[in-house]
């Protein structure tokens, strides 16, 4: 999940479609509410479904977002490496 607490997440709307593709949600707060005041304005998060937070920052860095997103797929036992399978196994 991607957390967006910004005015304008231009950046991250044009990235969407690679976000779909790490099966990452975007979720953007456009004016302060409560995931601002609990995340901090303006402020990008990245965490995994369990909560764990991969990469936090006050601006969105489009190449860091995806770079944490891309070690949860391959971390993720459901989704990783280890789901896959024995690639020997042909």
């Amino acid at each position: 999940m991607v957390v967006a607490c910004v005015d304008d997440p231009t950046q991250l709307e044009t990235v969407r479609r690679e976000l779909d593709g790490l099966r990452a949600e975007l979720v953007v707060e456009r004016a302060a509410g409560p995931l601002s005041a609990a995340l901090g304005r303006p402020s990008v998060t990245v965490a995994s479904r369990f909560g764990r937070v991969g990469w936090r920052g006050p601006h969105p860095d489009v190449p860091r977002i995806l770079e944490a997103l891309e070690a949860f797929e391959v971390a993720c036992p459901e989704c990783g490496p280890q789901a896959w399978g024995d690639p020997g196994g042909f």
